[in-house]
């Protein structure tokens, strides 16, 4: 059967072979027909390769949009490209299987000389690829109209004062004079110089002063790479690539490509060489970018060669009273004897916002009788304990904002917060997590019920000015706020939490509950 398969095969030989000839050597006909099996298996190899190739385009695809990047065209095409080979190979392997039982019956010269010859070509297609492959740049890039700005980031609690509205002026007089590129805005903390910042960051385009603002967060313990990250972001840098991570001189040189831009950088607590640590030019280095800083300390801005420098100052009296008026519902309250309460109670913020918010929001709609007790609280209670005198009023404030939540879960969950960093946007579901481990929710069976339980206390807590909102599924505290919480979880017995530097290798922290450290300060949990 086989010799008769053969023999019916011959004349398609010969006529493939003859017509070939017509333009190509003999020799080159029948070496397809000779290297048949060297053929399959190379391209079996370069099957493979393409693959893997293509298995890794996949990855840094998949990692692109993760980072939110659009897909250049060019790679969506070798995808595709590498794709359909890949597809037309699992077609041309099909047919080496089924003709494969004859070939080993009887070599069939014509089978031979076709396969062998489409193989030979699809190596080649695969090694085109393959270089293309090797030659392949960046694959996503960032989609401008997507870049974060700052009206997203604009308060809404933005308070209107005679301090906040001078200091307002002064700031934009400074940005548009050429002459000044470093302006520091200095006043005690939660006195409201993140959110005037922000507000100067959002109007500042509108007044055609920058092209692009840009804001991150300092703080206490800098990470300078998140804020390089952060600054990133806003034009459309990545400061990774495949080497590595990107270095300062790079972003510096991207920042200088950008012809007028303003860059925010809140909470800084001690003078930061700002071309060193972070990449930024200024001055001569660029004339068309501008700093604007926020600290607690005048002398940060001396130090890091302000040219302008603008102090906030508390509310004064009337103005703290409408605030407070405003958050306590008493603007519409026609209860004198909870006024006159109210007129004594605000004798404790010492003007400031971050003690007013959440003090009225917690007495809104409460009894005479709970106004006197607020008031007893807030005038015998001595805090002692702080070493900043100056916050004194806003912790006094706040504990009793702290007390007026309902239920200790809540309370336990707003402590959770503060053992998150400083500054930290914190991720809602990391909470459901803690708490679910915690066994804070009692009676809760799955991790569900106690999800509703925990964004029902953020809820609160944010409807109380003690946590903010900071993007989806994410919240921050006020770092007066944080360190109020730390205050309260380590001086109260019944709630046991706590943030240590290193590690305990004692029972000294046995009663604790929780505790926060930095998890690169220690290879391994002791026993």
């Amino acid at each position: 059967m086989g010799c008769g398969f053969c023999g019916a095969a011959l004349p398609n030989i010969v006529a493939t072979l003859v017509v070939d000839c017509v333009v190509k050597p003999v020799g080159r006909q029948l070496d397809y027909v000779r290297h048949f099996q060297d053929n399959v298996e190379k391209l079996r190899e370069k099957k493979r390769e393409l693959a893997d190739a293509r298995d890794r385009l996949l990855h840094k695809i998949e990692d692109a949009k993760n980072r939110l990047l659009l897909i250049e065209n060019d790679v969506q095409n070798l995808q595709s490209r590498a794709d359909e080979t890949l597809s037309d190979m699992g077609t041309l392997e099909e047919e080496i299987q089924l003709n494969k039982r004859c070939l080993n019956w009887c070599p069939n010269c014509s089978w031979r000389y076709q396969l062998s010859k489409k193989a030979k070509k699809k190596i080649q297609d695969i090694s085109k690829l393959l270089e293309r492959f090797g030659r392949l740049g960046p694959v996503g890039y960032r989609d401008p109209t997507a870049l974060p700005t700052i009206d997203f980031l604009c308060s809404k609690e933005f308070v209107v004062s005679e301090s906040s509205k001078a200091a307002f002026k002064q700031i934009i007089e400074a940005l548009k004079d050429e002459n000044i590129n470093m302006i520091g805005l200095w006043g005690m903390g939660g006195v409201g110089k993140t959110t005037l910042v922000h507000e100067v960051g959002s109007q500042a385009p509108k007044l055609n002063l920058f092209g692009k603002v840009v804001i991150t967060t300092v703080s206490q313990k800098p990470n300078f790479e998140r804020i390089q990250d952060q600054i990133a972001q806003y034009i459309g840098f990545d400061m990774k690539n495949e080497q590595g991570r990107r270095s300062e001189q790079e972003l510096w040189l991207r920042l200088k490509n950008e012809p007028r831009i303003l860059i925010i950088l809140d909470d800084i607590w001690e003078s930061i060489n700002l071309k060193e640590k972070i990449g930024i030019p200024i001055g001569d280095d660029h004339k068309g970018c501008k700093v604007l800083l926020t600290t607690r300390r005048q002398q940060v801005c001396r130090a890091m060669d302000c040219q302008n420098v603008v102090k906030l100052d508390c509310l004064d009296d009337d103005e703290a009273w409408t605030l407070f008026e405003k958050k306590a519902g008493l603007n519409v309250s026609p209860n004198n004897d909870i006024k006159i309460l109210a007129k004594q109670i605000i004798e404790n913020f010492g003007g400031l916002p971050i003690a007013i918010v959440p003090l009225g929001s917690a007495l809104k709609g409460k009894s005479y009788h709970e106004w006197q007790v607020a008031y007893r609280r807030l005038k015998d209670r001595r805090l002692t304990e702080i070493e900043d005198v100056n916050e004194e009023n806003a912790y006094v404030c706040l504990e009793a904002s702290f007390d007026y939540l309902k239920n200790m879960e809540t309370k336990t969950c707003f402590l959770l917060c503060s053992l998150f960093p400083e500054d930290d946007e914190i991720y809602m579901e990391d909470l459901v997590g803690y708490a679910w481990g915690l066994e804070l929710y009692k009676g809760m069976k799955s991790i569900k019920e106690v999800r509703s339980e925990v964004l029902a206390s953020i809820e609160t807590l944010k409807n109380s000015g003690l946590l903010l909102d900071c993007g989806e599924r994410h919240i921050k505290m006020h770092d007066v706020v944080r360190q109020f919480a730390l205050w309260i979880a380590s001086s109260r017995k019944e709630i046991s939490f706590g943030i240590v530097e290193t590690l305990p290798m004692d029972e000294s922290f046995k009663n604790y509950i929780a505790i926060s450290f930095e998890t690169n300060q220690t290879d391994e949990l002791p026993k």
